[in-house]
């Protein structure tokens, strides 16, 4: 994890370790990317990925919750896939080597740096040190009930 303080110049250089290869406009831009990904959450099974177009969709059989449903995180799923350590969603295979050898360093990559499930739970989450979850949940609001 790359650790820096932001000094509020966007042209100033970023002197971490490890490197990063940029300004801070660049490291401001990456680090609003990754929680903008990690935290739009959508209720679970209101999308699914279209197994031709492999493009995601509405589905079909989706029914809204009601409030009392929603109140768990167990119901909240992630809209963006994650963004790995290597700044991309996906992995990329390499060019110039052979199928097995391609194989083996994709298997490598794909241990190093875990994909997950494109809708996975929120409730799945890995939650922050001293945290006992990663999120909560508060129903705020007008909680008169609609018949």
């Amino acid at each position: 994890m790359i650790k820096h303080v932001l000094t509020g110049d966007l042209n100033a250089t970023i002197d971490s370790n490890p490197v990063f290869p940029g300004k801070e406009r660049h490291f401001l831009r990456a680090q609003l990317s990754r929680i903008f990904s990690a935290t739009a959450i959508i209720p679970k099974g209101l999308f699914e990925m279209d197994e031709e177009t492999n493009e995601m969709k509405f589905a079909e059989e989706f029914s809204m919750p009601g409030t009392e449903e929603l109140k768990s995180t167990e119901a909240w799923g992630n809209l963006h896939p994650i963004i790995l350590k290597a700044g991309r969603t996906t992995h990329i295979e390499p060019e110039g080597l052979g199928d097995e050898e391609k194989d083996e360093y994709m298997a490598k990559l794909a241990d190093e740096d875990k994909t997950e499930e494109r809708f996975r739970g929120i409730n799945e989450h890995v939650p922050m040190q001293g945290m006992e979850t990663a999120w909560s949940s508060k129903v705020c609001g007008d909680l008169q009930q609609y018949n």
